[in-house]
């Protein structure tokens, strides 16, 4: 049986609020199936999510808003003084293969970091795009720095 997913979880994987996630239903760009409910997708229905060029779209003005908040010294999620957190942008000229490895490395380290109760009210976090014209995967990742380096460590 395949594993299905929450607007939760689609949510969490792609920054988006679980309401923006909740309109693509509506507007019939995301597909899944109610369950008792309640909406569940598989990895066949986000794939064809996160392919559809609204998603990308959204991803790259998401990205961008994110990355100026960050710089204007909008404090995404540290909540007391004397907190960090830090912000990379990573360039991956590799193949579409060897990126994706790296990337679900880096997905399932996110999601364990962030299960985590000591990461709670520190979330972690990161977006990607492919930039065909440059042949490269740009990855942003926000983070404090002792988890950034190992995330890091998992691109590299």
């Amino acid at each position: 049986m395949d594993k299905l997913y929450t607007v939760e979880d689609i949510a969490q994987m792609t920054s988006l609020t679980a309401r923006t996630i909740r309109n693509y239903l509506k507007d019939g760009i995301l597909k899944g199936r109610k369950i008792g409910g309640q909406w569940r997708f598989t990895e066949e229905d986000i794939g064809k999510f996160m392919d559809s060029g609204t998603f990308g779209e959204e991803i790259k003005n998401r990205t961008r808003q994110d990355l100026m908040d960050f710089i204007d010294g909008v404090n995404t999620f540290a909540d007391n003084i004397g907190e960090v957190q830090a912000c990379t942008i990573v360039d991956l000229y590799q193949t579409e293969e060897v990126v994706k490895n790296k990337l679900d490395k880096l997905d399932e380290f996110i999601n364990s970091y962030n299960e985590r109760e000591e990461s709670k009210n520190n979330w972690m976090s990161f977006s990607c795009e492919r930039i065909e014209s440059e042949a490269k995967q740009r990855v942003v990742i926000f983070a404090r720095p002792q988890y950034l380096i190992e995330a890091l460590e998992i691109l590299k």
